[in-house]
């Protein structure tokens, strides 16, 4: 069994311990000293009553240092905690201005390209259906194929010019009180139509005050909310979305959840950022999203996305909430 050293006692002293147990040593030791001087012996009352005094004194002087040093380390915290959120904000704030900058490129491009793109593709489309019809027993498998093909791209690049239009546009349409019930009754029965076996859609849309806005363009981002939502459903698994509103004195919000594949923290972090898309390879453009904020921003209103991945998404679209069905707002 081997021999427990036992710690030295000065070792086991914290250094504020050790520097009090100094302090207090040397009092003691200069009361002797003056003693000694003053009356030719070591008084031991002197030195009792300097080493109660040197105690009391250390003991005050701990009991204020502690109050100061709590008072300084709560002031410390404070401090971290501010410059942890203010570089939060900061790191934010460039993200989206990075995200403003890409979208402002982006409209300014659609702005010089759309309408000279548009014509072509006209003519390619156009020309690639008539050949389908003119040649279609005539034609190889192969080479229908690939009519096929062109078709389908050119379509692609048509929604995407279509997209990057909208982000061209400037937002001068007239901001009126909008009936919500209406738009959402018709986005969903044009949604419906692209909706898998797997989906369901539930709505809750009673009594909905009137929101400010524009009929057509609520209209688009409810419809491609809910194109998003049913593009989310996993195989083999029911996905429920549901549409709920709630109002407030001055605000409605509009929520779409699902039940789907849900999204990725890296996923929702870049959802807004233009051309950014999970959904390539389903016709997605990366466009919808970024659109969609652009056009609630304009009505004066916001968009937030809940998701974890797994187990679906929430988005929520609050708009302001109309005074009168006569009045006019400005976007």
């Amino acid at each position: 069994m081997e021999a427990v050293i036992p710690r030295a006692p000065v070792l086991a002293l914290s250094r504020r311990r050790l520097i009090s147990a100094a302090v207090i040593a040397m009092s003691c030791g200069l009361t002797a000293v003056m003693s000694l001087i003053f009356h030719g012996e070591i008084r031991a009352d002197m030195v009792a009553t300097s080493l109660v005094c040197a105690v009391v004194i250390d003991q005050v002087i701990r009991r204020i240092t502690k109050r100061f040093r709590r008072k300084v380390e709560q002031l410390q915290g404070d401090l971290e905690r501010r410059v942890i959120e203010r570089t939060a904000e900061l790191t934010a704030m460039r993200t989206e201005l990075h995200v403003r900058d890409r979208l402002a490129t982006a409209g300014t491009l659609a702005a010089g390209v759309c309408h000279e793109i548009r014509s072509p593709l006209a003519v390619i489309l156009m020309n690639s259906e008539e050949l389908a019809e003119m040649c279609a027993d005539e034609m190889p498998l192969d080479q229908r194929h690939m009519l096929a093909d062109i078709r389908e791209a050119t379509e692609r690049i048509n929604v995407i010019v279509r997209d990057l239009s909208s982000l061209a546009r400037p937002g001068t349409e007239e901001l009126a009180p909008v009936e919500l019930a209406p738009v959402i009754d018709g986005a969903a029965r044009l949604a419906s139509y692209k909706f898998d076996a797997d989906v369901v859609l539930a709505k809750s849309t009673d009594d909905i005050p009137a929101v400010v806005g524009n009929a057509g363009r609520l209209g688009q981002v409810v419809l491609n909310l809910l194109t998003n939502a049913a593009r989310a459903t996993r195989p083999g698994v029911e996905n429920c979305i549901r549409i709920a509103t709630r109002a407030t004195a001055s605000t409605v919000t509009l929520t779409i959840s699902d039940t789907g594949s849900g999204m990725s923290t890296e996923t929702r972090a870049r959802l807004f950022e233009p051309f950014f898309t999970t959904g390539a390879d389903r016709g997605g453009t990366g466009l919808g999203l970024t659109i969609c904020r652009s056009i609630v921003e304009r009505m004066g209103g916001t968009i937030e996305v809940a998701s974890e991945l797994g187990l679906g998404t929430t988005v929520d679209v609050t708009l302001r909430r109309a005074r009168a069905s006569s009045d006019v707002y400005r976007a």
